[in-house]
């Protein structure tokens, strides 16, 4: 059988390097399930990995021989948003450009299909349930040093004093600072006295810094909602470390939809119980790869030049996330908030 080759850019270290092994198996299960329907047209989808690193320019050398070296029809991408507008420059007008995690406010960049959402469209349903339901009024917001954060924190700020409600500061957190900065870090958020920190830590940033939170003994103080917190890095945290936690997402593992149950049962299938849990991130892959193949299979074409141009908003594929197994980019992504029960997350509202 011929194959048709979809690059998968997924970063093996840096901070979004704890989301790796659960990208990568979710992104295998998907072309296994394609290929076992039949593959792509007749032919086999041949998954290429490729690590993504955390540095731009290796992320772009790395998206750049997925086109040029293995010769991909489509690349999906679950990369730091310091790296998606330079990857976009150098590949999207040759090669579609599968964006698949949540992203800050702001014009995607051309030819990027974001298969996901905003920031803008999560986070305030998010803050209207913990405004009612955590009775929040007065807010620290946290986050590390770099695109995303650096522009959903104000934005988010805005929206909590637009609902009346109070930020009390923003801290902005070096990528893999020293204990000795969160030490000084919580005691700014002690003497602030929030009803809330709102988190927006990336990947195993949030690993060292709700350590460091738990041991400063505020987490039986200060509740905390956190943004692209999953349950990657709460299996790495002491179940002692989660008490008070939250967090916001268009996806978790433990969401009841019937989408989502078949999917869960496919996966610990297919890679046993210890696995790693598929969390929003790694659950993206899966879509993106199946978003790939429905893009190639909608156009009857793998040439990647012809694919760039395609229309993509009314792709059909296979993903967790929606209430039926299969839609499109024209569908209403559901929020959900979920509270840390230990080392797992709890659904304890869908917003919409």
């Amino acid at each position: 059988m011929s194959k048709v080759k979809v690059g998968l850019l997924v970063s093996l270290r840096g901070p979004t390097g704890v989301w790796a092994p659960s990208c990568i198996q979710s992104a295998i299960l998907g072309a296994a399930e394609i290929n076992a329907a039949g593959g792509i047209g007749g032919k086999e989808l041949d998954l290429v990995v490729k690590d993504a690193d955390w540095e731009p320019e290796r992320t772009a050398a790395a998206a750049t021989q997925l086109v040029e070296d293995d010769a991909v029809s489509a690349i999906v991408a679950m990369v730091g948003s310091n790296s998606r507008r330079l990857v976009s420059s150098r590949i999207a007008a040759r090669c579609p450009f599968i964006y698949t995690p949540n992203f800050e406010p702001g014009a995607p960049e051309p030819n990027t299909i974001n298969i996901s959402s905003t920031d803008e469209e999560m986070i305030p349903p998010v803050l209207d349930w913990v405004f009612e339901k955590l009775g929040a009024r007065r807010f620290v917001l946290i986050g590390c040093d770099y695109r995303w954060p650096l522009r959903s924190m104000p934005m988010a700020g805005a929206m909590i004093r637009a609902r009346g409600g109070s930020v009390e500061g923003i801290l902005v957190r070096p990528i893999d600072a020293e204990d000795e900065w969160d030490v000084e870090a919580l005691e700014k958020i002690r003497d602030a006295k929030p009803d809330l920190l709102l988190v927006f830590m990336v990947g195993d940033q949030a690993i060292s810094f709700h350590r460091n939170f738990h041991a400063s003994g505020l987490g039986a103080k200060i509740q905390r909602c956190a943004i692209a917190t999953d349950e990657t890095v709460l299996t790495n945290l002491d179940p002692d470390s989660t008490e008070g936690l939250y967090a916001g997402a268009y996806y978790f593992a433990g969401a009841r939809t019937h989408a989502n149950v078949g999917f869960m049962e496919r996966y610990w299938t297919a890679f046993g119980g210890l696995a790693p849990v598929p969390g929003f991130y790694g659950q993206s892959c899966y879509e993106g790869v199946q978003y790939a193949a429905g893009l190639i299979k909608a156009e009857k074409t793998a040439n990647p030049l012809a694919l760039v141009h395609a229309p993509h908003r009314r792709i059909a594929f296979n993903s967790a996330r929606f209430d039926t197994p299969t839609a499109d980019l024209t569908t209403r992504l559901p929020v959900y908030v979920a509270k840390a029960n230990g080392n797992i997350f709890d659904v304890v509202a869908r917003l919409r």
